[in-house]
């Protein structure tokens, strides 16, 4: 699965995110990528996704309206590596946290002759506060997580609209 591919599928599943800065469980995974040499870390905010252009329109990917789930998205936080001790320590963090952390479930599952990809949920009561996307590929290692505050009507509706 090529890296356009998945961030295609990453904003899809943007709906399913929660906000949740300050937990300890969730950050700790991240916290430890956060500063090593061979990962790229970028973490969008708020405040620059409200700077978005039409955030409050219409905003369109491949026939699906995404306003509705941009402007309940709080934060995305991404880390990548090609390198190979890099992706090593980003696959047995990933694992070991998921394996762990029960609060996590996983949502979706996808592999290829490339890549497995996972995506995990985080709920809060009826809203679902965090969902990571980890990708363990040949080439290589990414993690992507989206913070927010969405329902699982907001997950129908991606997953409807995509469907036509």
């Amino acid at each position: 699965m090529k890296t356009k591919n998945l961030l295609t599928v990453l904003l899809l599943f943007t709906a399913m995110t929660g906000f949740a800065q300050n937990d300890f469980i969730q950050n700790d995974l991240f916290n430890k990528f956060a500063d090593h040499p061979d990962i790229t870390q970028v973490t969008i905010t708020k405040a620059l996704l409200n700077m978005v252009p039409g955030m409050t329109s219409s905003v369109d990917m491949n026939g699906v309206d995404l306003s509705d789930i941009m402007n309940k998205l709080e934060q995305i936080d991404i880390f990548t590596s090609k390198e190979n001790a890099a992706k090593q320590l980003m696959r047995t963090n990933a694992i070991d946290h998921f394996k762990r952390n029960k609060s996590y479930e996983v949502l979706m599952k996808i592999k290829d002759k490339e890549n497995n990809v996972v995506f995990y949920g985080l709920k809060d009561g009826d809203f679902i506060k965090s969902l990571v996307m980890f990708v363990d590929g040949d080439d290589e290692c990414v993690l992507i997580r989206l913070l927010g505050k969405f329902t699982t009507q907001d997950i129908q509706k991606i997953t409807e609209s995509t469907k036509k």
